[in-house]
């Protein structure tokens, strides 16, 4: 495999990853390489499944939305005449 050296990374951009690569289990090395693997593949993928994936990524990582929903009501009468 190739190796990659980033030199002048910012390091907010470097505290981000480390935080990232924590809350998935892996080294920080783990997860540049996976985010430049998916990003890579993204590319030739179908965008509607590159989509639906990056969706289920932010759901899996951010949980649900609560939505509030009103109350029903009864419905309009209708005059057909």
């Amino acid at each position: 495999m190739a190796q990659l050296l980033i030199r002048n990374l910012p390091e907010p951009v470097k505290e981000e990853l480390r935080e990232r690569a924590r809350d998935n289990g892996r080294s920080l090395e783990a997860e540049v390489r996976k985010i430049l693997v998916d990003l890579v593949a993204a590319s030739h993928e179908d965008p509607v499944l590159s989509w639906l994936g990056s969706s289920e990524r932010f759901r899996s990582h951010h949980g649900g939305v609560d939505l509030h929903l009103p109350e029903r009501q009864a419905p309009r009468p209708v005059d057909f005449e």
